[in-house]
């Protein structure tokens, strides 16, 4: 499975997550090069963040007009063209070129919205229900490498070359995936889809037909209530990932550690995370969807609660893990559940649906601590987002039956063993 993947979807996603990856820590010093205060500057950042949520159901659209693999390599070029505009705009650094980063920045935001739902519906439609857990933390792991092997290689360019080369580095990055997507011999390898149960939908000897759904657009035949009692759940799980790097660093500096202790507790975390993502996705397919998101919310939410207690750097370490260990067991388990619930008809547009819970949690969990902080403390902060968690996974554990999602190979066989038998009779 990983095999048939990874020239098609994963190896540009890794690409694709190292040239955004790149650019995420130079984002509010290239605005400020221009001549932005650093208020400007954030905000530039959050109005990103604002794009991208109310872009994302006109986003799912073009994917279900256009199909998957041309939304993928039409954001491709998108962001590579505009991400040569800021570089642009930070070589000239004249009057105006401000005003053009701003543009760029906010234009990149819908066609990276673009990208990361074509690549979830190619997956949702290409892999069969009991590998999409695997599929999905795998999709979801190119996000994390690209966060870690992009701001090490932009890292490493700013010691010889000034802060547009990181730029450079993205476009160079967003031209090779480009480069994948439009090659068919690598790109082009995984073209067979899957009904929910698994059984193939390819015609033998053709290709499954890339935009096929232009022509006519049926409604959505999509189990609402359970899309938005799941999506209530991952909220409180994105909430919670959007909201750790804060609460790490005002806890961090609450208690005196240095800005090199907390990057490396971070770190530490990170790595932890791409370990037990490959568990993580094996266990989402062998025990099942909901168990695993509550076992994650539940270990989660416990690392932010145990941070409170923290005042060492190594106790800190130690509540960083524990998050870690949760948030890496959960790779992949928004992307999963979208893939379960989205139809087979309109893939696209579901997806675009179900990309307002999980932007809801980014906007939410900077919100959520930023208004906890005008009135309280950071130890507040901290435990009303491990709360929040707790509280997601308790939501899980009530309506688990009545979102119905897949259950696990072992007790999804004998069904499928048993529709099988149904259908020659």
């Amino acid at each position: 499975m990983y095999g048939r993947l990874f020239w098609p979807v994963l190896a540009p996603s890794i690409l694709f997550g190292v040239a955004g990856g790149a650019t995420v820590p130079v984002s509010i010093l290239a605005a400020m090069q221009l001549g932005a205060s650093a208020a400007l500057a954030s905000l530039i950042v959050a109005i990103m963040g604002g794009i991208a949520l109310i872009t994302t159901v006109p986003a799912g659209q073009l994917i279900d007009r256009v199909g998957d693999r041309r939304a993928m390599a039409l954001a491709t070029a998108v962001v590579a063209a505009f991400t040569g505009v800021t570089v642009g705009a930070l070589v000239w650094g004249g009057t105006g070129a401000l005003a053009l980063f701003m543009a760029a920045t906010f234009l990149r935001a819908p066609a990276m919205n673009v990208w990361s739902l074509a690549r979830q519906a190619f997956v949702a439609e290409r892999v069969p229900t009991h590998e999409i857990g695997r599929a999905m933390t795998a999709l979801g792991g190119t996000m994390r490498i690209g966060a870690l092997v992009g701001p090490l290689l932009g890292g490493l360019l700013l010691l010889i070359a000034p802060l547009w080369s990181v730029y450079v580095l993205s476009v160079v990055c967003s031209v090779l995936a480009l480069a994948v997507l439009y090659s068919p011999r690598l790109g082009g390898r995984l073209e067979e889809g899957y009904d929910a149960s698994g059984r193939s939908t390819a015609v033998p000897g053709q290709l499954a037909p890339d935009g096929q759904r232009a022509t006519r657009r049926p409604p959505l035949e999509v189990r609402w209530k359970a899309v938005l009692l799941a999506g209530v759940a991952i909220s409180t799980l994105m909430v919670a990932r959007v909201a750790q790097a804060v609460v790490i660093q005002l806890w961090g500096v609450h208690i005196g550690l240095t800005s090199s202790q907390i990057s490396l507790a971070i770190a530490c975390g990170a790595a932890v995370e791409i370990v037990l993502m490959v568990p993580g996705g094996y266990l989402k397919d062998r025990l099942g969807r909901a168990p695993i998101l509550v076992v994650c919310l539940v270990v989660y939410g416990s690392g932010f609660l145990l941070l409170p207690l923290a005042h060492t750097w190594w106790a800190v370490l130690g509540a960083v893990t524990v998050m870690a260990v949760g948030n890496g067991l959960g790779a992949g388990v928004n992307m999963t559940i979208g893939a379960d619930l989205s139809p087979k008809v309109g893939r696209g547009r579901f997806l675009g649906i179900w990309a307002i819970f999980s932007n809801v949690g980014v906007l939410g969990g900077p919100g959520m601590v930023a208004a906890i902080l005008v009135v309280s403390t950071s130890q507040v902060a901290v435990l009303a987002v491990g709360g929040l968690a707790l509280a997601g996974a308790a939501w899980m554990s009530f309506w688990a039956k009545e979102i119905g999602l897949p259950t696990g190979r072992r007790a999804s066989a004998p069904a499928a063993r048993q529709q099988e038998r149904g259908r020659r009779s």
